[in-house]
C-alpha cells in the first residue's frame, strides 16, 4: 500500500489522479461532444440535410444522455467509477469514431443517440470517483477540476475542430478524438483504483488524510436510495434547480451568438471573440467557487454554509446579471455583464455535485445521475423554449427576463436543500 514517499508524508496521488485523468477525460468527452456542433455546417451541406434534419441529428445525443443518467449512476455504484468508466469512455470513443460511417439521418440520428447512452456513465462515475478519492474539506476543489474540463471544451472545440477540419477534412476530426479518448480510457483502467487503500502508489499519509475526512457510508443504503429520493422534497429540489440552471446557461450554449449578431449587430468575427469570453469566466470561476467553497468548510465546518448560500448567490447575480445586460446599450458593459452572469453560474455548479457527494454519500452515483437528468432535459428543451419567449414577448429582451426568472426560482429551491443530511434523511 505505502508508495515510494516516506509514509509520513501525505502525498498527492488523487491530485494526480484528478488533473491527469478525470479532467483530460471530461475535456476529450466535451470535444467528442461538441465536434458535431461545429462539424454540422460542412455535414448539412455535403449531405444536403435541411435545417430541421440537422436538428435532429444535432439534438438525438441529448435524448439518450438524459434518460440514462440515473441507471448510468446506479451502475457505477455497483460496478465502481472505474469499470463504469472505462466502459463508458471506450464505448463513446468508438462511437465517436463511428460518426464519420453516417449516411442518412436516420444513421446520423442512430449513431448519435448511441453517442449518448455511452456518454450518460461520464458524470455519475466521475462524480463518485471524486467523492471516494478526496478528503470532504477538499472535495470542492476536486469538483472545480471535473468541471474546468467540461467548460475548456466549448473554448477549445472550435479552434481545435476547425483547424482539423480545414486541413484534412471533417472526418479526420471525429477519428482523431475518438482515437485519443480511447487512449485517455486505456490510462484510466491501468493507473485509477475504485478506492484510494487499493492504489499500489498511495502513500499511508495520504490514505490516512483521504479516510479521515469521508462520510459515514453507513448512513445512507444505496439499495432502494433512487425511490426514497422520490419520496423527499430535497431531492426533487436539487433535480429541479439544475433544470433551471441549465435553462439559464442553455441561452450561452445555443442562443448568445445568434444574439450577438442579429441583436447587437457584431460581425461575424466579432461575435466569434466575443461568444467565448463567457465560457472563459465560468472557466475561471469554477476554480475560484471550488477554492472558496473549501475554505468555507473548514473555517465554518458547515456543508450548508459551504454549499447552500454561495448556490443562491450565483443563481441571483447570474440572473440579474443577465437582466442588466440584455438592457445595457453599450456594447462593452453588456459583454462584461454577460461575462459576470456566466461566470456566476460557476457558484452553483460547484455547489451542486458537492451537495450531491453530500446527499448521496454510498448512493453518489444516484443522486448525481438524477440532477444531472434534469440538467440535461433542460439542455433540449431550453434553446426551444427561449424561442418562443422571444416570440411571444416580441423581443429577445423580454426573453432574456424569463430566463432569468427561472434562475430566481433556482435559487429559492435551494432553501430546500440540506446538505447536511444524507440520502436516508431526504424525506425528513
Amino acid at each position: 500500500m505505502a508508495g515510494s514517499v516516506g509514509a509520513g508524508s501525505v502525498g498527492r496521488l488523487r491530485w494526480w489522479m484528478v488533473f491527469g485523468l478525470i479532467g483530460p477525460i471530461t475535456f476529450v468527452m466535451s470535444l467528442d461532444r461538441t465536434a458535431i456542433v461545429i462539424a454540422a455546417p460542412t455535414v448539412q451541406h455535403e449531405y444536403g440535410f435541411s435545417l430541421v434534419q440537422m436538428s435532429l441529428i444535432l439534438t438525438s445525443f441529448s435524448w439518450t444522455y438524459a434518460a440514462f443518467q440515473v441507471p448510468a449512476g446506479w451502475l457505477a455504484e455497483r460496478f465502481g467509477p472505474r469499470r463504469a468508466l472505462a466502459w463508458a469512455n471506450l464505448m463513446w470513443s468508438l462511437l465517436t469514431m463511428a460518426t464519420p460511417l453516417g449516411f442518412s439521418v436516420a444513421s446520423f440520428v442512430g449513431i448519435r443517440a448511441m453517442l449518448g447512452l455511452g456518454q450518460s456513465a461520464d458524470w455519475p462515475a466521475s462524480v463518485l470517483a471524486l467523492r471516494r478519492w478526496f478528503p470532504r474539506q477538499e472535495r470542492s476543489k476536486g469538483n472545480s477540476v471535473l468541471l474546468g474540463g467540461l467548460y475548456l471544451g466549448p473554448i477549445a472545440a472550435g479552434p481545435a475542430t476547425a483547424l482539423v477540419i480545414a486541413n484534412f477534412g471533417w472526418r479526420a476530426a471525429f477519428y482523431s478524438f475518438g482515437l485519443l479518448g480511447v487512449l485517455l480510457g486505456a490510462a484510466w483502467w491501468i493507473w485509477f483504483r475504485d478506492e484510494p487503500r487499493s492504489h499500489p502508489r498511495i502513500t499511508a499519509g495520504e490514505l490516512a488524510a483521504i479516510e479521515a475526512d469521508q462520510d459515514d457510508d453507513t448512513a445512507v443504503d444505496r439499495h432502494g436510495a433512487f425511490l426514497r429520493g422520490l419520496r423527499s422534497v430535497q431531492f426533487w429540489a436539487i433535480g429541479v434547480q439544475y433544470f433551471f440552471l441549465i435553462l439559464v446557461q442553455s441561452f450561452y450554449t445555443t442562443w448568445l451568438p445568434t444574439y450577438l449578431m442579429n441583436v447587437r449587430h457584431m460581425s461575424l468575427r466579432e461575435m466569434g471573440v466575443n461568444a467565448s469570453l463567457p465560457w472563459v469566466a465560468l472557466f475561471v470561476m469554477v476554480f475560484v467557487a471550488g477554492w472558496l467553497a473549501d475554505v468555507v468548510l473548514r473555517a465554518t465546518g458547515s456543508v450548508w454554509m459551504a454549499r447552500v448560500p454561495a448556490a443562491m448567490v450565483g443563481f441571483v447575480v447570474s440572473a440579474a446579471a443577465l437582466i442588466a445586460a440584455s438592457r445595457a446599450a453599450d456594447v462593452v458593459a453588456m459583454m462584461a455583464l454577460l461575462c459576470v452572469s456566466l461566470g456566476a453560474i460557476g457558484l452553483v455548479q460547484v455547489s451542486i455535485w458537492s451537495a450531491c457527494q453530500d446527499l448521496g454519500r454510498s448512493a453518489t452515483g444516484v443522486v448525481t445521475g438524477w440532477a444531472n437528468c434534469w440538467g440535461n432535459s433542460a439542455g433540449f428543451v431550453g434553446p426551444v423554449v427561449m424561442a418562443y419567449l422571444v416570440e411571444w414577448t416580441g423581443g429577445w429582451e423580454g426573453a432574456l427576463l424569463g430566463v432569468a426568472l427561472a434562475g430566481g426560482a433556482g435559487a429559492v429551491l435551494w432553501l430546500l436543500v440540506h446538505p447536511q443530511r444524507p440520502l436516508s434523511g431526504l424525506s425528513a
